[in-house]
């Protein structure tokens, strides 16, 4: 049998972690790399003193996370985090400090610092860089997610502007967007539009089978069938709608959306032969 001593396994995955280390004391440095390495991090760190050296930095590598002392000789961990901001990066900045006093460890929160650790209280550490890093991972999502609803409705409108069909998105029981053709077909601006709902619009005689219709399309989280309802345009004037209406989440509240065909000259078409 060997006599080597045996190597532990560890029980998890390390967590990989790229920190940048604001410290101008370089056995502080070595303390936070030390406690992250006990925490089982991966750590990789590059550690700057002066305020070139961080410009530099920020401005060629991409970080998970900074960590930064407050008091740093002829600047400060805020004027690294001002820096920070300047440049438009979205980076958890985290002090690492001797002293902060309550009302300084406020404001320092209030300008974007994720967290302040007390030296004489490292064992903290390793939980503010996982909570701070998570964090940031939220807010990527929340901006993807922002993006890809930006695109979506770029492609929206980009197609509803060009389509002969009418189409009203109402929310709280007022219409929040409509195109071109729901203009030429309603007689309305898209302004007096956007301060009414299509409901405003519909004959009196239609109202009872659109409102069932739209009920049911709501229930059941489909579309309605397209349903023949009578308008009143802005000259009083009638006009016969193929109508379909759906409802759908429009940043995190239901939305109905109403597409409506004109077929008015259909209809006096049939009205015609049904005369003759």
């Amino acid at each position: 049998m060997s006599n080597e001593p045996r190597q532990e396994r560890a029980l998890a995955p390390k967590f990989p972690v790229k920190v940048l280390i604001i410290e101008d004391n370089r056995d502080d440095a070595e303390l936070c790399l030390r406690v992250l390495k006990k925490a089982q991090f991966d750590v990789q760190a590059d550690v700057v003193r002066t305020e070139e050296e961080f410009t530099e930095r920020i401005g060629t590598i991409t970080y998970d996370v900074i960590l930064a002392d407050h008091n740093l000789g002829n600047w400060t961990g805020m004027d690294a985090l001002y820096l920070l901001h300047k440049e438009q990066l979205d980076i958890p900045f985290i002090l690492v400090t001797g002293a902060l006093g309550e009302q300084a460890a406020v404001e320092c929160l209030k300008n974007g610092v994720a967290d302040y650790i007390l030296k004489d209280r490292m064992e903290r550490l390793p939980v503010a860089i996982h909570r701070a890093v998570e964090e940031k991972g939220l807010r990527n999502e929340q901006r993807r997610a922002e993006n890809l609803l930006l695109e979506s409705e770029a492609k929206f409108r980009l197609l509803t502007e060009a389509t002969p069909v009418a189409v009203f998105v109402e929310q709280d029981t007022q219409c929040c967007y409509v195109n071109y053709a729901a203009e030429r077909i309603t007689g309305y601006s898209r302004q007096e539009l956007l301060g009414m709902n299509f409901w405003q619009l519909v004959h009196p005689s239609s109202r009872k089978v659109l409102t069932q219709r739209s009920i049911q399309s709501v229930d059941d989280a489909e579309p309605s069938y397209p349903d023949e309802t009578q308008i009143l345009n802005k000259k009083g004037e009638e006009r016969w709608l193929d109508v379909t209406v759906g409802a759908f989440q429009l940043k995190g509240r239901m939305a109905a959306l109403i597409a409506a065909l004109d077929i008015t000259d259909r209809k006096r078409q049939e009205s015609r032969y049904l005369i003759e």
